[in-house]
């Protein structure tokens, strides 16, 4: 197809006004013809909205619009193909043809309106691309069926309920072993190969999507081919599968990775399901934190596709004129000043599984604000909807502000001790052994699980070494006791399980156990491959979850004070560990020199995570500014 004159868009300036795009009948090989159209969104007739990964930019397919030629991209354009009805116009919108893309002003705008489009839209059509993977339809059961069997296989469980989650994700261990003893299916054997080709596709990490399907009134995903999956039944199962430790159970557990490819895809899916249904209740912090691994082409909708989502907390303009740098700034003031909320700390300045040099960070960002772009870590502190786990800062409320050229942060707090011996961090060990891999996920899911459970276990030792092996250091820490056994505990899975609840008393009681399982079972593959399988003891699942969720991103640590700590992996000894009123957890900050700390990151730290520091000691906080 070839027009001489190339579509213009005209202003849309009506308030609450859109452009819908009337898409006109045709077969699979006729040009796509289209018109658009513009209504008010109290007016507009009934439509349908497209989520759709936009692809390579390069790869550019043109469409005739009003007469004239428009330019989209392919992955768009085959969408279109398939969306299209063969008798009969069909009325859609789509962000790359509805929106003025080369116009910044009127894109901040139509950003504002999104959520209204969405909720407007009768339903919510999902294009995952063309089926060119030649698992779809040749290979049994289909990704419906794949999905309907797990779900059969799954136990019934609590969610709320830390103590059930853990039995049931141990259950699942222990039998999957029996189950394949007697010749039966289980879980972790389910033929997960349909679910993988599906969710590979990279619609499942785009940033955009959560708004698109939190707020649809129906979501359907569709691949060419004949691929129809509703988005609640894939849903539900990403996050039973998620809650439980089904995946990384697959990769430890049955020394297998057919789940590591889509590890993360899964893991976004869960996310997307948990904005559903907790979004009413949420802030726009909550949303940033459980996206952190959803990608978008401009840093700048880290916080822009989200500004639909927060049902409490203040409200964000977007304004794509502004910088990175400046829209990060104004998103953390929002959160830390406007809320009063100190959470927004347990991001900053990264929240990344491997080592970033500083440089790296945007320039002229302050420490206490965080670089979304590196978002790739689970936080400590708790999400807005559930109930808090931590309260290092007592029951105070905080009290914060930001200078007037918006480059110092003031806080009240103490500073309570200092960083004096680390450990490595187990992402740093595995990373030494294999320095191609860049991604957190590649390196937790690296496929020799030979490899896997030895640094495992060396890392476990590396802890515990730092913990009780230097009898200079402090007499307590020489002759460990159940006490401080149980310290190393908590400290090394962070007290939390994968919900963020407090470990229960059974699964800390276990730990010891659980290292022991794994140091033997490491050594029973080196020595002898022929041995059966060692059966994990109780609790192991959990304790998996919390330290693969939680530390293996952290360093272990033992303070001036003879606590122990799990810190930023950035840390470094002489670093200041401080408690800010009202804040959850405490942090790890670094001293200027000039009166001020630069912001290393949040951080455990065992006898002090429920006020102790602010408990009738009579010291009053003193002003903390990081810069």
């Amino acid at each position: 197809m070839a027009l001489d004159m190339a579509y213009e868009y005209i202003a849309v300036v009506a308030p609450r006004a859109i452009r819908l795009m009337r898409l006109y009948p045709g077969n699979k090989t006729d040009p796509i013809h289209l018109s658009l159209v513009v209504a008010t969104l109290d007016s507009a007739p009934g439509f349908e909205s497209i989520s759709y990964c936009w692809g390579n930019p390069q790869d550019k397919r043109q469409v005739i619009c009003n007469g004239a030629s428009l330019s989209i991209t392919n992955s768009l354009f085959t969408g279109l193909v398939h969306f299209r009805h063969a008798d009969r116009p069909r009325m859609l919108w789509a962000d790359a043809i509805c929106i003025n893309q080369a116009d910044a002003t009127e894109k901040s705008a139509q950003v504002l309106l999104m959520p209204h489009i969405y909720s407007r839209a009768i339903r919510t059509l999902v294009w995952l691309g063309v089926a060119d993977d030649p698992v779809f339809g040749t290979v049994s059961p289909s990704v419906a069926g794949s999905i309907r069997q797990a779900f059969q296989l799954l136990p019934e469980f609590d969610p709320e309920n830390a103590v059930d989650v853990a039995a049931k994700s141990q259950a699942i261990r222990h039998d999957s072993r029996r189950l394949r003893d007697e010749g039966k299916l289980s879980i972790l054997d389910h033929d997960w190969v349909p679910l993988a080709a599906l969710l590979a596709r990279p619609w499942f990490r785009r940033k955009w999507v959560v708004q698109e399907v939190a707020l649809a009134n129906e979501v359907i995903l569709y691949a060419g081919g004949g691929v129809e999956i509703p988005w609640f039944d894939l849903a539900k199962l990403a996050f039973s599968m998620e809650l439980l430790g089904i995946q990384r159970l697959e990769s430890l557990e049955l020394e297998r990775t057919v789940l590591a490819p889509v590890i993360l895809p899964l893991h976004c899916v869960s996310c997307v399901f948990t904005v559903q249904l907790f979004r009413q209740r949420a802030t726009l912090l909550d949303g940033v934190m459980v996206t952190m691994d959803f990608e978008c082409t401009d840093p700048r909708d880290h916080v822009y596709s989200l500004l639909s989502l927060g049902g409490i907390g203040p409200v964000m303009l977007p304004d794509y004129n502004a910088s990175i740098c400046e829209v990060f700034t104004r998103f953390a003031i929002a959160m830390l000043v406007q809320c009063q909320s100190l959470k927004l700390l347990s991001l900053a300045p990264h929240r990344s599984a491997l080592p970033h040099t500083e440089a790296e960070r945007l320039e002229g960002l302050p420490s206490w604000a965080p670089d979304l772009r590196f978002m790739r870590a689970d936080m400590l502190v708790s999400y807005t909807v559930r109930p808090q786990a931590f309260s290092a800062g007592g029951s105070s409320k905080s009290t914060v502000s930001v200078s007037d050229d918006e480059r110092i942060l003031r806080c009240q707090g103490r500073v309570i001790d200092t960083v004096k011996m680390l450990s490595a961090s187990l992402m740093e060990m595995m990373l030494a052994d294999i320095p191609e891999l860049r991604c957190s996920s590649e390196i937790l899911f690296d496929p020799s699980p030979e490899r896997r459970k030895k640094r495992l276990v060396q890392w476990l030792e590396s802890c515990h070494h730092v913990a009780f092996g230097y009898a200079e250091t402090s007499e307590a820490t020489a002759t460990p006791n159940d006490e401080l056994m149980r310290a190393f505990a908590r400290t090394m899975v962070c007290d939390l399980d994968i919900m963020r609840n407090r470990l229960p008393p059974e699964v800390l009681t276990a730990f010891p156990e659980y290292v022991q399982w794994a140091s033997t079972r490491a050594a029973s593959n080196a020595n002898d491959k022929g041995q059966p399988s060692i059966s994990p003891p109780n609790y192991s699942a959990s304790i998996d979850e919390s330290l693969m969720a939680f530390a293996s991103v952290l360093k272990f640590c033992l303070t001036e004070n003879g606590r122990f700590s799990q810190v930023p992996i950035s840390s470094q000894p002489g670093d200041c560990i401080c408690v800010l009123v009202g804040g959850e957890v405490p942090l790890v900050a670094r001293p200027t020199g000039r009166g001020t700390y630069t912001l290393v990151g949040e951080c455990y730290l065992d006898g002090v995570m429920d006020g102790e520091s602010f408990e009738g000691n009579g010291i009053e906080p003193e002003t903390i500014h990081f810069e």
